[in-house]
Parts: C-alpha cells; sequence; structure tokens
C-alpha cells in the first residue's frame, strides 16, 4: 500500500511553515500525523464497542448497523 504523502493527510497543500521543513522532516511528521490517526481511529472503534454495552443484547445488532460499527 503506498503511502500518502503530508499534503494528502492535510488535505492538499502544505503551510508555509510545513514547507519550510526538509524532506525527511516532513516525513516523519507524516509518519506521525498517520500513527495519530490510527490509533484515534481504534480508539473511537473501542468507545463505540464499549458503549453498545449498555444496549440491550437483542438490539446490539440493529444499533450497530445504523451507527456503522
Amino acid at each position: 500500500m503506498a503511502e500518502r504523502t503530508l499534503a494528502d493527510q492535510l488535505g492538499g497543500y502544505l503551510p508555509e511553515g510545513i514547507e519550510a521543513l526538509e524532506e525527511h522532516e516532513r516525513q516523519d511528521l507524516a509518519n506521525a500525523l498517520r500513527d495519530a490517526r490510527r490509533r484515534q481511529a481504534k480508539a473511537l472503534a473501542e468507545a463505540g464497542e464499549e458503549g453498545l454495552r449498555y444496549v440491550p443484547a437483542l438490539l446490539r445488532g440493529a444499533v450497530r448497523k445504523a451507527v456503522g460499527l
């Protein structure tokens, strides 16, 4: 899988301050941003699953489908 560039991750263009960084620094920033987004997605998924514990068991499948889990 090809890694997305920092510009792609930020939505198209790099602000001047980021553009001024060396290429390896921009790559480090891109990696950090990608890793942070993966951690965030994992935490959100875990929170969603945890929240389902408060839904009656018979309704969990329907609720999971309705909220996209």
